[in-house]
């Protein structure tokens, strides 16, 4: 556990995963004298675009049916019941090669992900050397959701990115 002595106009911010707390403020009412706390999402997740599918209302529906349809089966591969659950937000971007229209690059941009306690297993099996391997639902969602988003193909000759939102509750 860490101290953080309070100072008038600082701003923490953290990783809300981490276990925290705060002391109670006796005192003024008045925001400009007082603590101040801000906690939560800005706006709903949604699917967000960049490059070509910002600004083209065709590039963007295409891109969105494509999304779609591979969701369908992450959708299902995560709800089998063989990926141990998880809570949190993952977000994950999709740049798109402008030549052939394959991904070129697929990755967490934000992640909040922890195992569900009531559903972590433990031990799932024995490595080579008979060591004991731990099952790792936060590794095994991730991966689940990069490699089927990995696959997706849109026409050549597009550009950009998407940013994709995942909630897990």
């Amino acid at each position: 556990m860490r101290y953080i002595p309070p100072t008038f106009g600082r701003c923490i911010a953290f990783d809300p995963r981490i276990p925290h707390g705060v002391t109670p403020v006796f005192g003024a009412n008045d925001p400009r004298h007082c603590r101040v706390v801000i906690h939560g999402w800005f706006a709903q997740p949604e699917t967000t675009f960049f490059g070509d599918f910002e600004d083209d209302p065709e590039a963007k529906a295409e891109v969105l049916a494509v999304l779609n349809e591979s969701l369908e089966p992450l959708i299902e591969a995560l709800g089998t019941g063989e990926i141990g659950r998880v809570c949190g937000y993952l977000a994950v971007k999709i740049d798109f090669d402008e030549k052939n229209g394959s991904v070129s690059q697929c990755s967490a941009v934000c992640d909040t992900l922890v195992a569900d306690p009531e559903d972590y297993r433990g031990v799932v099996g024995q490595d080579m050397e008979g060591r004991d391997v731990f099952e790792d639902p936060v590794s095994d969602v991730k991966l689940t959701v990069e490699e089927n988003l990995g696959s997706i193909q849109i026409s050549e000759g597009l550009s950009g990115s998407i940013v994709v939102p995942f909630v897990f509750t």
